[in-house]
């Protein structure tokens, strides 16, 4: 029931938690008064008194359920009186409609003893007043009136919430009453036989409402899947089945027939769909999977919680020659105990186009919560999934309970985007119950009753996985007993065997939205930004990566059978990215961090490997990665695995913002930002807690702090991040170098909202600053140096650098001024990383806007190296430490460059 307001004020109307709402039954008869009286619910509760007659529970929905099984008698789940069709295989199902049967009003009451104040968009005038008072006996004076706003105005509700509350006391609310004369329902007949392969041969759909048309049935077009017979019978002369209706039953019977066949579902909806007349719904269907990872891993059932994934499609023909067109993947859990069902994730799709597909599109977070919402008897709110950009037209939502204040307004829902939505649900409760739920709603109390009469077994977890042993390890690695601990642990982390190679995948094997979106997570994960050797071909590996442990060359990802992973199959690259394993079962070095990919979704490594495999072919073989003894042993891994490698996708926090759970997803997952923006321990893994991005290194650069710990003169904001991170340059901090270059160069072609996701959620580490002034901070840093013994590194400067680093912002003849005062190279422990810019410049700048700084390794010897270091050091960070023994620091810089 939408959130209420008093009509005057606008506040909010505030009531105990304990409230009570009640479904009125009116047009009643004897017979049906008996039944009412004789029906057992579970925490619902019948109340006839006078003339009103409810059922009264703690949700409104339990309340109409129980008067829709009163009213409805013949009961949604006995059988129907429906003909049988001869047919190999034949169900029945039901769809109340709701909103002959149910009219919604609203009305509150509470007594606390003395005084009945009522809530109502019904005037309260004198008639109102005395109908009260005849109703319920009490004076005049004891009735206090506050104005409703709703669209609504009901004398019955109001009559009928005050004599409910002074049977029940407390507060109730009457949220809308059934008529018995207009109860109405729609049954369904569905009936297939298949040929010898396996192929729809017979199909057979009739739909009626009872009791609303003496006619006979009109034949209508047989639906989208192809029979060699078909047969459709629509009596509903008043158009009273919606289109949602039709989609449940077919639906349903379509994911019936596939299942009972051994069949996967959706395969047998796409056999059945026409090549040509239905090419634009096939392409819709493919993506939707694509997006949803449809036939990936199974999740098994745990705790007493099932998991299901059930799919659904609808058509709409209104416009003959542009048939529209919705697909919808939902996941859900079932609680066993409870029958309380939770759904986690709808991925829903709509397009247009009957051989040609346009462009596809999300369903609304709003359509989607209404939809679910009526076929589970709850509120539900949805938004954008982690691994959706921002501000997109979201494809994939995670749906929650609606808080009070998160109840939705009402939403029409009769629309083909929502039409399968229902069905979806229904089939994906099949598949974690083996329970075949054929009306709706699903409603907790139904759910229970059907699996307690149920014969379906759960699947379990499966047999013979090793529980890992970390405290233990760990323990013992504090004993100093580390080649102990790699050899148990490595009994604990068996060797994986080899995945069978495979020929490589067409790339129209994969929908162009597919490969577009793996492409994006490829630019998050800078793949070609390591996996690219100097002047070699993208992605091709050879780059060769200096560790604290040696010189690790990066692999091929072209999809070139001999030297790549042309002949990896998707299970092959997956176990790769997420458990470090390749694969012909050799460990990978963590130097590659699938620690941080683990995190991802299946629903972007599918994609990023339907980008990868759609890339040119590269035959290359990449330098062996050679490490001393015993680091050379690979299955050593294994127990660096069992100690570091915490498995498992990126789990959304409910309490955040859409954009900080996204901002996480990418800094986490696909961007590992922590894997070289946190401090290492001895055995190379990342250091978390409150060492998470406090600094790392990279490639021999130092990764600066991005918390509140770091150096920098003025502290990170979230617009500075977000500025640094699209252009490669930022008024407060400076330009981006070494190996952030490259990075910052992928994310400027990524979509904004997603670079100021990670921007948000890096800023959300920190403490809130204020923004600082740059120059004027610059300029105090300026003044508050005295210049002695610095005079050989000012005229070095002043010939070589002030031209575009004086204290106020140089003339920018190369492109932007950076304030080196703001520069968090100036002010980091080690000048390592100022020194690499100054001898090698920066040739290939993040962006074209920043244009470029020319090196000076050729023009000045270490000396002279150092005392430009020392002087700018002491000019722009004063309030820093000098730096000691720069001559042989810039020696070692100049030796390994690279």
């Amino acid at each position: 029931m939408d959130l209420m307001h008093e009509r005057d004020s606008g506040r909010p109307v505030l009531l105990p938690e304990s409230m009570l709402y009640a479904c009125v039954l009116v047009d009643i008869d004897p017979a049906l008064l008996q039944r009412a009286a004789a029906l057992q619910m579970e925490s619902v509760r019948w109340v006839h008194a006078g003339n009103v007659a409810a059922f009264v529970a703690a949700r409104l929905e339990l309340a109409c359920d129980a008067a829709r099984r009163v009213v409805d008698h013949t009961g949604a789940d006995a059988s129907l009186p429906v003909p049988h069709s001869g047919l190999q295989q034949e169900a029945h199902y039901v769809w109340p409609l709701s909103p002959d049967t149910f009219t919604p009003c609203e009305a509150i009451a509470r007594f606390d003893g003395d005084f009945i104040s009522l809530w109502t968009s019904t005037p309260p005038g004198a008639d109102l007043l005395a109908k009260l008072v005849s109703a319920t006996g009490f004076s005049a004076e004891r009735f206090e009136f506050h104005p409703l706003h709703t669209a609504t105005d009901s004398t019955l509700a109001a009559i009928a919430a005050v004599v409910l509350i002074k049977e029940l006391g407390g507060a109730v609310c009457v949220g809308g009453y059934m008529s018995a004369s207009l109860a109405r329902e729609a049954t369904f007949s569905v009936a297939a036989s298949l040929d010898s392969e396996g192929a729809l041969l017979d199909w057979q759909y009739i739909a009626r409402t009872p009791g609303v048309s003496g006619d006979e049935a009109a034949a209508r077009d047989p639906g989208p899947y192809v029979s060699r017979r078909s047969k459709l019978l629509i009596d509903d002369p008043a158009k009273l089945i919606p289109d949602a209706a039709h989609a449940f039953a077919r639906e349903s019977f379509i994911d019936e027939i596939a299942r009972e066949n051994n069949r996967d579902p959706m395969s047998f909806r796409l056999d059945h769909l026409d090549p040509v007349e239905y090419d634009g719904a096939r392409e819709l269907i493919n993506t939707v999977a694509e997006r949803a990872a449809w036939g990936g891993e199974p999740k098994y059932s745990t705790s007493g919680i099932a998991h299901g994934r059930g799919f659904a499609f609808d058509e709409h023909k209104s416009n003959a020659l542009t048939p529209a067109y919705s697909a919808w993947i939902v996941d859900l859990d079932v609680n066993r105990a409870t029958g309380d069902v939770a759904v986690k994730r709808v991925v829903a799709g709509r397009a247009s186009g009957r051989r040609r597909l346009g462009r596809m599109s999300g369903v609304p977070a709003g359509l989607i919560a209404a939809a679910a919402s009526r076929a589970l008897g709850l509120q539900l709110t949805a938004r954008p999934s982690h691994d959706e950009t921002p501000g997109a037209q979201a494809v994939s939502h995670e749906l929650a309970v609606a808080a009070a204040a998160e109840v939705p307004a009402g939403i029409a829902i009769e629309s083909i985007d929502a039409s399968p939505a229902a069905a979806a649900i229904a089939n994906a409760l099949f598949d974690a119950t083996g329970v075949r739920f054929r009306a709706p709603p699903f409603t907790p109390e139904r759910v229970r009753a059907a699996l307690d009469g149920s014969e379906a077994s759960m699947v379990g977890a499966p047999v013979g996985v090793p529980k890992r042993g970390k405290r233990s390890l760990k323990a013992l690695l504090a004993a100093g007993s580390l080649g102990g601990v790699i050899g148990l642990a490595c009994t604990l982390w068996p060797l994986r065997a080899s995945i069978e190679p495979i020929a490589r995948p067409l790339a129209s094997t994969w929908s162009e939205a597919t490969i577009a979106r793996g492409r994006q997570i490829a630019e998050f994960g800078d793949c070609a930004v390591c996996h690219t050797a100097p002047g070699g071909a993208v992605n091709a590996g050879g780059l060769g990566l200096e560790t604290p442990f040696g010189m690790v060359y990066t692999t091929n990802l072209t999809p070139d059978p001999k030297t790549g992973i042309g002949n990896w199959s998707f299970a092959a690259f997956d176990r790769a990215m997420r458990q470090g394993i390749s694969r012909d079962g050799h460990h990978l070095y963590p130097a590659f961090p699938y620690t941080a990919f683990t995190k991802m979704s299946e629903a972007d490594m599918t994609a990023l490997y339907a980008y990868l495999m759609s890339q040119p072919a590269v035959e290359n073989a990449p330098p062996q990665t050679r490490l001393p003894f015993p680091l050379n042993q690979r299955a050593l891994v294994a127990g660096w695995n069992a100690l570091y490698l915490k498995q498992g996708e990126f789990k959304p926090d409910p309490t955040r913002s859409a954009q900080w759970n996204r901002g996480q997803y990418l800094v986490d997952g696909a961007g590992h930002c922590s894997a070289c923006h946190s401090p290492r321990n001895a055995l190379g893994a990342e250091k978390g807690g409150r060492l998470y991005m406090t600094g790392g290194s990279a490639e021999g650069w130092v990764a600066p702090s991005l918390v509140g710990n770091s150096k920098a003169p003025v502290k990170w904001t979230e617009q500075a991040l977000y500025d640094y991170l699209k252009t490669g340059f930022s008024h407060e901090h400076g330009v981006a170098a070494g190996p952030m270059a490259p990075v910052v160069a992928s994310l400027s072609t990524l979509p904004e909202a997603d670079v100021r996701a990670m921007a948000h959620y890096v800023a959300s580490l920190s403490a809130t600053v204020a923004v600082a002034k740059p120059v004027a901070v610059a300029q105090a840093k300026s003044d508050a140096v005295a210049l002695q013994a610095l005079d050989s590194g000012r005229r070095i400067f002043d010939g070589a650098c002030a031209v575009c680093h004086a204290a106020t912002g140089g003339v920018g003849n190369f492109g932007v001024r950076p304030l080196l005062a703001l520069n968090t190279s100036v002010s980091e422990a080690t000048p390592d990383n100022l020194l690499k810019v100054i001898q090698n410049g920066i040739d290939a700048p993040a962006t074209d806007a920043l244009g470029y700084m020319p090196g000076f390794r050729d023009s000045f010897d270490d000396r002279q190296m150092a005392d430009l270091v020392t002087y700018i050091r002491a000019t722009f960070a004063p309030n820093e430490a000098p730096w000691k023994e720069l001559a042989q620091a810039s020696a070692r810089v100049r030796k390994h460059a690279h």
